[in-house]
């Protein structure tokens, strides 16, 4: 039996250890195509984007059935409790506007009202169409490409390093891999076009706030599924912080800037605080 724990406990390490080298090499690779290319203003920039989303998910599947040999369900693919689905729908808007109040509290700029930039009418298009379009967004097709990198994530690597820590270092772990994962993009100019390398550091902190969030949804509801919802309607409605938070320095804005930050953060620690209230032996 001692034997079998041990040879169990390997097997996850290297698990995670494959994981993490192939799905940055893989992508990291791809990061060096579209610089050598011109960078973001590659004419391809967006469809390497795409494919990298399905990177971690490739990536995990494979090590799951042909290293792990376990079952592709193992990590996560249930159907989950449906409120978890909601708090992962409106996690967006109550971290914008937390995000937005806080911006305004510390006076980094102006609150901006302009109904045109949310809905453009000026282009013929009736508003009913940009309400369901927002409505369907998260769904269809933001979280079947979150699905891509939330598989890999939060649902193989989160439960692989959950094997062997706490919730809490697994969820911080986690969500600075994912990070930096993203860090060439970043650097390139990546939601910091003005500060790409400071912004490099930001992210990561950015990543990790709401990964704590979303690693809450994989664990409550047991579902990876919720966690996919969670970052398409994030990638959805993230960029709403942009139009009511108006400055012209990307590091006071929302919600890539300080207040925006703040407003994770703060939900984060309600995460963790139920975490460990529902869960006080693992936390």
């Amino acid at each position: 039996m001692i034997s079998n724990s041990k040879d169990t406990k390997f097997t996850t390490s290297k698990g995670i250890i494959y994981f993490v080298l192939i799905t940055f090499l893989i992508t990291y690779l791809m990061d060096l195509i579209i610089f050598l290319n011109g960078g973001l203003t590659y004419k391809y920039t967006f469809a390497f984007l795409i494919a990298m989303m399905f990177v971690p998910m490739m990536v995990s599947m494979a090590l799951t059935k042909f290293y792990l040999i376990r079952s592709l369900s193992s990590f996560g693919l249930t159907k989950g409790n449906l409120k978890y689905y909601i708090f992962a729908y409106i996690y967006p808007f109550i971290a914008v506007a937390l995000g937005v109040i806080l911006f305004l509290i510390m006076g980094l700029g102006k609150l901006r009202i302009d109904s045109n930039l949310i809905f453009p009418t000026q282009y013929g298009v009736p508003v009913y169409i940009f309400l369901i379009n927002y409505a369907i967004a998260p769904l269809f097709p933001n979280s079947i490409m979150a699905f891509g990198e939330e598989y890999g994530w939060r649902g193989y690597l989160q439960d692989l390093l959950q094997e062997k820590y706490s919730i809490l270092k697994t969820l911080l772990i986690t969500g600075v891999i994912w990070g930096l994962w993203h860090a060439p993009l970043i650097a390139m100019g990546y939601n910091y076009n003005q500060y790409p390398i400071p912004g490099v550091f930001l992210f990561v902190l950015w990543a990790t706030f709401i990964g704590v969030f979303f690693g809450w949804l994989k664990i409550k509801s047991k579902s990876v599924f919720t966690a996919a919802l969670a970052h398409g309607a994030l990638n959805a409605f993230i960029g709403f912080g942009i139009i009511f938070a108006e400055t012209n320095n990307q590091l006071l804005g929302v919600p890539f800037g300080l207040p925006g930050l703040l407003s994770l953060l703060i939900l984060a620690i309600i995460c963790l605080w139920d975490l460990r209230r529902s869960y006080p032996n693992n936390f």
